[in-house]
């Protein structure tokens, strides 16, 4: 079996993300993970006399992003959320349909690019145009090494048979797209695909009759934004253990709100996070987890018990995000027989100085400091995809 090794300095090791020195991946020909060998820090501080003293990071997964409006970026800006995204006369859909798909194409995959560089090596799509969306966006990724599920969109009741088919799940706009008469069909798809559903959910305003239909129907899995949700809707998305997914900067771009993370961290909601439109946000994941601590640290200014450790928040993004898509036995976090998806920083970079670092001090180094520039290499299945000069 051929297997290939790469070495790092330290390294993010397993799903408690433990800090770990001398770190050597094993990886088969298949790119997986066949073993790791690490020593502990002894006196739990980094030495960084190297000349380019490496930390191994689990590759990011951005759990929420509309990949295909990249060729159009700021061309909503201060407009509000509807008159640019609500499908199907939003701005962005009006741009879809007049824009060539060669362009659409140019915008995705440099936004591809842009991810790579950003330490994300998995994204959740959710894919507009339907049938024909789905599939521009598989013949992109034939020539495109990075990890994606495909949430399509059916156009209309004709398109639910073959979205269920051809997409790795479903993406909603909004649950009244399943109506009376498509629910029961939708429901045995879902079951007999084993397809999950995901939906964009109380993002703008608060439904009590639509999100007590997504309770009552238990057909979404996922309920993505969620800024308009209050603790009674918290509590049933705890108790049916549906996942979360927060998309808190786009929220802000669009001046919708903050989603409601004191109270979803009261009731231990596990949570992950995306970047959403790439025509309104960038892709980096780094931002939107120090977007979101700085949230907490003005919602929950006057509850000392609330506390957003630095290492929870890159959980968001890494062993959160493969949960909540069912992807944990495949990626996540740097472990034996997962894919060897991961990105390496330098913590010599000017930025990431600080007197004593230390296995305690790490986490927020890495979360509150680093930018894209400090990311040298991303690799996907043990291949090199990313490399800066």
């Amino acid at each position: 079996m051929h297997k290939t090794t790469i070495h790092s300095p330290y390294g993010l090791i397993g799903e408690t993300l433990e800090l770990k020195k001398n770190v050597s991946v094993d990886i088969d020909d298949k790119g997986n993970i066949i073993d790791i060998s690490h020593e502990d820090l002894e006196d739990n501080i980094l030495h960084l006399e190297a000349k380019q003293p490496t930390l191994m990071i689990p590759g990011l997964i951005n759990s929420h992003v509309h990949i295909g409006d990249s060729f159009a970026k700021e061309l909503g800006f201060n407009r509000g959320l509807s008159e640019i995204v609500a499908p199907p006369f939003g701005l962005k859909h009006k741009l879809l349909r007049q824009t060539s798909e060669e362009i659409i194409i140019i915008g995705i995959k440099k936004a591809i690019s842009e991810m790579l560089s950003n330490g994300i090596t998995c994204f959740v799509d959710f894919r507009e145009g339907g049938v024909e969306g789905v599939n521009l966006l598989r013949k992109t990724l034939e020539q495109e090494p990075i990890n994606c599920l495909i949430y399509g969109r059916f156009m209309d009741e004709s398109e639910i048979e073959a979205i269920f088919e051809l997409a790795d799940g479903v993406g909603l706009a909004s649950y009244d797209q399943i109506s009376m008469n498509n629910k029961k069909y939708v429901t045995k798809s879902k079951l007999s695909l084993k397809k999950m559903i995901a939906c964009h959910c109380a993002e703008n305003n608060h439904d009590p009759n639509l999100l007590d239909n997504i309770f009552n129907d238990n057909i979404v899995d996922v309920i993505i934004h969620g800024t308009k949700l209050n603790k009674k809707d918290l509590i049933r998305i705890q108790k049916e253990e549906k996942s979360l997914v927060l998309c808190p900067r786009c929220n802000g771009y669009f001046g919708v709100g903050f989603p409601p993370i004191t109270e979803i961290l009261q009731l231990k909601i596990p949570i992950s996070l995306g970047t959403d439109n790439i025509m309104a946000n960038n892709t980096d994941l780094f931002e939107e987890m120090r977007y979101l601590y700085r949230i907490l640290r003005v919602l929950g200014s006057y509850d000392k018990s609330i506390q957003l450790t630095s290492k929870e928040l890159l959980r968001m993004v890494t062993i959160n995000a493969a949960r909540n898509f069912k992807l944990e036995g495949k990626m996540g976090s740097i472990s034996k027989g997962k894919a060897a998806d991961f990105f390496l920083i330098d913590l010599n970079e000017p930025n990431l100085y600080t007197y004593n670092l230390n296995k305690n001090n790490i986490f927020d180094i890495i979360v509150q400091r680093i930018r894209s520039d400090n990311i040298k290499r991303t690799y996907i299945k043990g291949e090199l995809v990313f490399e800066r000069n």
